[in-house]
């Protein structure tokens, strides 16, 4: 059994272009960089830092497959966005064309190109629809109305929709849950199991399924069906995984029963940068990767082309605090550059007309394109966009709502869905009253119930009742049922650049939106025409594409920002992950904040927010600013942060000047990277201290002893035992001294 990377790469064929001339995809790559791109079969896992030429790896690699003589259409490379799938693909094209036969995409994308194929085999046709957030939710909410009251069904969705989310990103379908229930009670709310099942026979009825369900299904299909599950062994021989830190355990199963029989599975990714624990994503899948595979290979891609070496070594320092992570030290060939900035300002408001006056000043040097703002939390924005627009300097926020989820755009989107599908009832749902037609809650609910009762989708309950004309409700849809029959009927025949035109004046929908958004009517209606900009420009560059096939297109889009415009961007730690900017500010960095107060009492947690903090710091190339503050306004009050525990971990010979940073009274350590507080009273006073066991007083908490101070970066932490309240930290600068 092949037991290391240099037994793999010495008994492999493919590498026999090793010892001749190097391809051109070949020659501009390190020495690490040519080992990865280079190995041949087995199993192989590399660690890519930040800034380390991981797409370039992949891409190679690829190339460099089928240079070698492997099919182009047996490789598979799987990657989390679109975007990042399109570099992928225009990369390894550029590089060797024939590239472009093999399968470049995202595991959503793939898997939902499968299901179209085998689909069938769960009772699925090969038009189904994808259900977006919003769709899911309303599917959950109909479901939970047939079940309890309509009150009852609006309290219980968020918390349904959040487990469903939960189980289906861990691998479990109902039944595994039934069998289960006992082992994971704690997380199964009351009736979720009942939910779970109703919701996926809902899906099923109407032809859709989720964008959980694009990679259950088709684990579904590989658990039980050997026909399809040989196909696809047999299909796709080589397998490249990037960003493999981000797996969570329904894909990390997924990719392993593809490689089951060829064993060719090459993931790249880097622990130190998995943050998405929320979402499911589990760095054991990277870290234990040999133990998985026993005969895999390993390589270490440590050389940093992005960041200064101030910024690689600084960064390099705080992530090895992480106790769970694999061994590396990232290194870089770059100049010094800059020392990182540290500034301090007595409160949130200063901070942020600080970071834009820096901004302002500094735009010959860092024009605006290039500089980013990034925030732990969203909250943190406004103060900064205040001070932003204060000083005339554009910006953009990425992460706000994106074209495809405005309401214009998604009202249009659902008559197209619908005449797509006809079985989509939340589609139905968003459009049988939009615009205004008379058919009220009351009027649904009546129709939702005749469904149910006839077992038929909404449309063809409609149908019925229109055509029949049965009583009272069958008027009140005739207007609707005859202007979607002509909707279809055009739409069957004419070019997707039609389409949205059609729609917009069949149902008259400017003058609608008129009507119901006066002072956003000409940003709304420019929506709208924009959308038909989209299908026009689709049908153009796939004239043979169907209205279905630009839908998947569509619904496969995932939240992955905006492109970058002349301004700031601005944006939250987990947005910034996979950009880069010459010039970084990270704002708030403090305990509370950075890390977050939910993450401080879980040590596993507090190691994703150092991973966060390390997303952040590595961003930059030349210059980073990491800014905190005294005090923050939170609701009505105003809350005291210590600097966080992270700048700690970052030695002071890679910081500014330090008494730019410092808060008054305080003494920088060079030795220990820490400030140290004298305090006595109600202010900074040199040469008193207070000490363990000290009685003292509180403004809120009256009188306690001292008995612990804790002294972390830029300020101290005292834990009183009050005698009415109990033990408390809280800031020196809150105890006056009573007795010593």
């Amino acid at each position: 059994m092949l037991t290391n990377q240099e037994t793999l790469q010495s008994q492999s064929p493919l590498n026999k272009a090793a010892d001749e001339k190097l391809s051109p995809w070949l020659c501009n790559l390190n020495p690490s960089q040519l080992t990865a791109a280079q190995h041949g079969s087995g199993p192989m896992v590399v660690f890519a830092g930040a800034g380390s030429g991981k797409t370039r790896v992949i891409t190679a690699r690829i190339a460099n497959l089928i240079h070698a003589g492997v099919s182009p259409w047996n490789i598979v490379a799987v990657t989390f966005t679109n975007k990042a799938a399109a570099e992928m693909r225009d990369r390894a094209v550029r590089m060797c064309p024939e590239a472009h036969s093999s399968l470049i995409s995202t595991f959503h994308s793939i898997c939902a190109r499968w299901l179209r194929e085998f689909g069938s085999q769960l009772g699925f046709s090969s038009d189904f629809v994808i259900y977006d957030d919003q769709d899911s939710t309303s599917a959950i909410k109909a479901v939970l109305r047939s079940l309890v009251s309509e009150e009852e069904a609006g309290k219980l969705a968020p918390e349904m929709k959040s487990f469903i989310h939960e189980v289906k990103t861990a691998g479990y379908f109902p039944g595994d849950l039934e069998r289960m229930s006992s082992q994971l009670a704690y997380q199964i709310p009351d009736g979720g199991i009942r939910v779970y099942k109703a919701y996926q026979e809902y899906l099923a009825r109407c032809n859709a399924m989720d964008f959980n369900d694009l990679l259950l299904n088709m684990l579904l299909l590989l658990r039980g069906d050997k026909r399809v599950k040989e196909i696809i062994q047999t299909r796709y021989k080589y397998v490249l995984v990037d960003e493999y830190q981000d797996t969570n355990r329904a894909q990390f199963e997924l990719v392993g029963h593809v490689v089951e029989k060829s064993r060719n599975l090459f993931v790249v990714g880097d622990d130190d940068q998995s943050i998405y624990s929320w979402r499911g994503a589990n760095p054991a899948n990277i870290i234990d990767f040999q133990k998985h595979y026993p005969d895999a290979g390993k390589i270490i891609l440590e050389e940093n082309y992005r960041s200064t070496k101030n910024i690689v070594d600084a960064a390099n320092a705080m992530i090895a605090a992480n106790r769970y992570r694999v061994a590396k030290t990232a290194k870089t060939s770059n100049p010094d550059g800059d020392k990182i900035e540290l500034h301090f300002d007595s409160d949130g408001e200063m901070e942020a007309w600080w970071i834009a006056e820096q901004v302002s000043l500094e735009k010959l040097r860092y024009p605006y394109k290039d500089v980013a703002i990034f925030y732990r939390t969203n909250a943190q924005s406004r103060v900064i966009e205040d001070s932003l627009r204060q000083k005339n300097i554009p910006y953009q926020i990425f992460g706000a709502v994106r074209f495809y989820d405005r309401v214009e755009v998604k009202d249009i989107m659902a008559y197209i869905r619908l005449v797509a599908n006809e079985a989509d009832d939340v589609s139905f749902r968003r459009i049988v009253n939009t615009p205004t037609r008379g058919f009220g809650d009351k009027a649904l609910a009546q129709l939702e119930a005749l469904a149910a009762e006839r077992g038929l989708t909404l449309l063809a309950v409609a149908k019925e009742l229109v055509s029949g004309k049965e009583a009272k409700l069958g008027k009140k849809l005739t207007a609707f049922v005859n202007t979607y029959l002509k909707i279809k009927d055009f739409v069957q025949g004419c070019a997707l650049a039609d389409v949205v035109q059609f729609i917009s004046s069949a149902i008259d929908y400017s003058e609608y939106l008129k009507k119901k958004y006066p002072d956003q009517f000409r940003d709304k209606i420019e929506n709208v025409h924009e959308l038909a900009n989209a299908l026009a420009q689709y049908g153009e560059r796939n004239p043979e594409q169907t209205l279905s096939e630009w839908l998947q297109s569509v619904s496969l889009v995932r939240d992955e920002g905006d492109e970058i415009t002349e301004g700031v961007s601005m944006m939250t730690l987990h947005m910034a992950k996979g950009l880069e900017f010459s010039r970084v500010y990270i704002a708030g960095v403090e305990d509370g904040i950075l890390p977050h107060k939910n993450s401080v009492d879980d040590n596993m947690l507090i190691e994703e927010e150092r991973r966060l903090f390390y997303v952040g710091m590595t961003r930059a190339k030349e210059k980073l600013t990491l800014a905190y503050a005294m005090r923050r306004r939170n609701y009505n009050q105003t809350v005291e942060n210590l600097p966080s525990r992270f700048l700690n971990e970052i030695p002071a010979r890679f910081l500014e000047d330090q008494s730019v940073a410092a808060p008054a009274g305080a003494d920088y350590d060079q030795a220990n990277s820490g400030y140290h507080y004298d305090y006595e009273g109600d202010s900074p006073k040199k040469g008193e201290t207070f000490y363990e066991g000290d009685v003292v007083q509180h403004a809120a908490y009256g009188k306690g002893n001292v008995e612990e101070i804790e002294t972390r970066f830029g300020a101290p932490k005292i834990t009183v035992d009050f005698w009415d309240f109990g033990r408390r930290k809280v800031s020196p600068n809150q105890l006056r001294l009573i007795k010593r």
